[in-house]
């Protein structure tokens, strides 16, 4: 089986709103130390696979779980200033699958280290919302790549099994299991059993990981 990262090769666009957006961050950090960054939402994909898809900002987060806010306001890029801006975040709001960091590019740009994701994580990362701008970056990446196929983001969302546990928060649920079955409509046209074809399988592999026998669905549904 082929691995999965051979259809992306990471050749950072940096003449991008995005691209050109970090490059100003990265020149207008001081000097004096250096920085770990990754970059997320829909700018991976400007940046790496179609230009064309735009967003009002870009997602980062500090490897090092700073607080990049005020780094980014004394550059003078918050949100406000006036046309494309940076949004900090934290590593917890970036979900995707547990291999995102394997299959990610480092490179290093003056005295910034910035981390892209692969396409597939940044995808995944949008099921949890799955606006209409989300899913037109899935079609979008699809059409120019052919991936995700079916099969490549099943085992994925797999290996992401605890993206769709219950919601620790009542107020905002897990959107992950209703908007993967309609994601399956509008990509593949066809349906998904969630529960059967991603957590039972993720379930059963677990348990044979560490040893024990998987559970009896089955067996749990008669009674």
């Amino acid at each position: 089986m082929p691995s999965i990262e051979n259809w992306w090769n990471c050749q950072i666009d940096w003449e991008t709103p995005a691209g050109q957006l970090l490059a100003r961050f990265a020149a207008a950090l001081p000097a004096h130390r250096s920085y770990r960054i990754t970059v997320f939402g829909s700018a991976p994909l400007q940046l790496t696979v179609d230009r064309n898809l735009l967003s009002g900002d870009v997602d980062i987060f500090s490897d090092d779980d700073e607080d990049l806010s005020e780094m980014i306001r004394e550059t003078g890029l918050e949100k406000g200033h006036g046309g494309l801006y940076l949004e900090p975040s934290f590593e917890l709001s970036f979900r995707a699958s547990t291999r995102w960091r394997q299959r990610a590019r480092v490179i290093q740009l003056h005295h910034v280290t910035f981390t892209f994701p692969h396409p597939l994580d940044i995808l995944i990362g949008k099921l949890g919302r799955l606006d209409p701008k989300d899913l037109e970056a899935f079609k979008r990446v699809i059409q120019l790549t052919g991936h995700p196929t079916a099969e490549e983001l099943i085992r994925e969302l797999q290996n992401g099994l605890d993206l769709f546990r219950p919601a620790f928060d009542e107020e905002t649920p897990n959107r992950y299991p209703e908007n993967t079955q309609r994601l399956w409509q509008e990509l593949y046209a066809s349906s998904i059993d969630v529960r059967k074809i991603i957590i039972e399988p993720a379930i059963k592999k677990r348990q044979e990981g560490y040893g024990e026998s998987p559970p009896d669905y089955k067996g749990a549904l008669g009674r």
